[in-house]
């Protein structure tokens, strides 16, 4: 971790890199809550499939706003390299222990999380009634896509760019603010649990100097809820 005087290159780069979590947020948020999207898919599709293929669009929306556009941006600007994003071949003893422990964490706290009132009503966010093997796959694919696009966004571009560009503590306290406000939509105790868990990510993705360790956690963060919500749902089940 350094604290680098701010650069005009580097203001620059930063500044960018806000604008874009920002507008991908925008963006997620209009592909999740807006009724004409809705209304298209129920309409295409029906009630069952088009909330269904609402969700991947969502994730589709984020794979794009979240990595695709910001990497095109970015990049177009020619100063840096993946590995400046926290993308590196290098994953430590420290990596994998730090990992491990905050997965089975992360395990367990979603275990205890579905079992709850509005977990239920909000998780698995696919309501189909009945989910066989495909519909698993589908849901656990698009998971991928959109969580290493996301991770890519907080943990890769907006977290080093703004390190270089304004020092690690900012860049620490601007992640977790957009971070945060980007889960306010879903429900405000996971706008609050955010913060908790976006400083946690930031400082050792800082110390690490790669995003495995956040990107994983997060995957196994997000799987669990799902399923575990699954398990524990009272109208929702898995096709045996």
């Amino acid at each position: 971790m350094y604290f680098p005087k701010p650069q005009s290159a580097a203001d620059f780069e930063a500044g960018m890199s806000v604008i874009l979590a920002l507008f991908g947020f925008l963006a997620f948020w209009w592909a999740q809550t807006s009724p004409g999207v809705k209304r298209y898919f129920r309409n295409r599709w029906g009630e069952d499939k088009g909330q269904e293929f609402k969700v991947y669009f969502q994730r589709a929306v984020g794979v794009f706003s979240f990595g695709i556009l910001p990497g095109v941006v970015l990049f177009a600007m020619g100063a840096f390299s993946w590995k400046n994003y926290g993308i590196d071949t290098r994953f430590t003893w420290f990596d994998a222990a730090t990992t491990l422990f905050l997965s089975v964490l992360a395990f367990f706290m979603a275990r205890a999380g579905a079992q709850k009132p509005d977990s239920k009503a909000m998780y698995p966010e696919i309501k189909t009634a009945v989910w066989d093997r495909n519909l698993l796959f589908r849901s656990f694919f698009w998971w991928i896509l959109y969580l290493c696009a996301y991770e890519l966004m907080f943990r890769g571009y907006l977290l080093f760019a703004c390190e270089r560009g304004y020092g690690a503590w900012s860049a620490v306290a601007i992640n977790t603010a957009i971070y945060s406000l980007v889960h306010v939509p879903k429900r405000m105790t996971e706008g609050v649990g955010a913060i908790f868990l976006g400083i946690i990510l930031c400082l050792l993705t800082l110390y690490t100097r790669t995003l495995w360790v956040a990107l994983l956690v997060h995957l196994v963060l997000a799987l669990s809820t799902e399923w575990f919500a699954l398990r524990f749902h009272p109208t929702i089940r898995v096709e045996r």
